[in-house]
């Protein structure tokens, strides 16, 4: 439903007072106003689309079959559209475009019967969904969530090899509406703690703005928080998104204890991101030995590599405060490294501070900070997504 023809006749309410007989017109009435007025809001704040969840992705179980995630939407009525646990789950074998939709769903509780002269009354509704895997979109209020294109019942369903261009009996993902303000990544941010070689204090240097890139995050749509030092060997809580590790000089081997806990909070999802501090060779080479224990192998980001347009759109990896360095990574083991010291940046502190382009060359390091934090929750989403079936 258009916004006009939501605004376009007045919304009335009930003026309550002792003598005012109740009956279901009035009662209906009543909760009208409340039921217009949330969906006034959702559309006109929030408009149409996905809020959250909602992916749909290729079972891991099932042949020929895709998975719905649990979500939430606002349909084109302003209603709030919520799938719960369980997933949904549909077996794509008919030939031909299919459209997976979601749709808001109203009725009657069974339970809620009541007898009424001759016949029962349901005295509850019920706020559900509808999924649907159709050859044709719904004729009322709907949310796309994928469409493919199958050439026979056969054939595998697959994930888009490339997103931007999804070719036959591939996911195609490109008419998924989203609201607004749309939540780009949640989660904490915490640090990785480690004995520097030679002051004990010098763990953190980066820790202020690492603190400032989470309180820039949580101002253009990522809803982030600090968490400070991860205990490696007993997690407590939520894993952070991204743990993050920065040193200008090497550091002592951690023990096998926080190597382990490391290996398993990568193996859940999370994502490590170690920085040379002024580009420190002694730091890159602890890190690097650090990365191999994990199991890591490091290669450099280069053009197409999704870290690069998971929130901004780069070309190349930008400077940070050090004009030449390199980013490397291994997104499977989950360990991202970097000599450009983004860390240092994020917290004013970079090469010619005085120069014209110094301020550039920082809300560049934001940017690209913004993008390593959204990569590093879709690589965790991602795995969350594998364990739906």
């Amino acid at each position: 439903m258009p916004i006009e023809d939501l605004i376009a006749s007045p919304i009335t309410g009930i003026r309550p007072f002792n003598e005012l007989p109740i009956d279901a017109e009035i009662w209906r009435e009543a909760h009208e106003q409340h039921a217009l007025h949330r969906r006034l809001h959702n559309i006109a704040s929030h408009r149409p689309g996905i809020v959250y969840g909602l992916e749909v992705v290729v079972s891991q179980t099932k042949e020929r079959t895709v998975v719905v995630a649990p979500g939430v939407a606002v349909d084109s009525d302003g209603n709030a559209v919520v799938l719960g646990d369980p997933p949904v789950a549909f077996t794509l074998e008919e030939k031909g475009q299919t459209y997976i939709t979601l749709s808001f769903l109203r009725a009657t509780d069974r339970k809620s019967a009541i007898t009424v002269g001759t016949g029962q009354q349901h005295y509850r509704i019920v706020e559900g969904r509808d999924v649907r895997a159709t050859k044709e979109p719904p004729s009322g209020p709907y949310i796309e969530l994928a469409r493919i294109w199958r050439t026979g019942p056969d054939k595998p369903v697959k994930e888009a090899a490339n997103p931007f261009d999804p070719g036959n009996d591939e996911l195609n993902l490109l008419n998924r509406p989203i609201a607004f303000p749309h939540c780009y990544a949640e989660g904490s941010v915490g640090e990785l703690s480690y004995v520097p070689a030679t002051n004990p204090s010098a763990w953190k240097p980066n820790r202020a703005g690492l603190w400032h890139l989470v309180r820039e995050g949580n101002g253009r749509g990522f809803h982030l928080s600090f968490t400070g030092p991860m205990n490696l060997r007993q997690p407590s809580g939520g894993d952070p998104i991204l743990l993050y590790v920065a040193g200008a000089e090497g550091f002592q081997p951690l023990s096998d204890a926080e190597i382990n806990g490391l290996k398993e909070y990568l193996g859940r999802g999370g994502m490590l991101l170690g920085e040379a501090s002024k580009g420190s060779e002694a730091f890159a080479k602890s890190f690097e030995e650090l990365a191999g224990k994990l199991g890591a192998k490091l290669k450099k980001v280069d053009k197409g590599h999704p870290l690069l347009t998971a929130h901004h759109v780069f070309s190349s990896a930008p400077p940070g405060s050090q004009e030449k360095g390199t980013v490397t990574c291994d997104e499977e083991a989950g360990v991202l490294f970097t000599t450009y010291d983004y860390g240092g940046a994020w917290q004013g502190d970079i090469a010619k501070p005085e120069a014209l382009d110094a301020r550039e060359r920082i809300r560049q390091a934001q940017e690209f900070g913004l993008n390593i934090l959204a990569y590093s929750a879709h690589r965790l989403r991602t795995r969350e997504l594998r364990k739906l079936g």
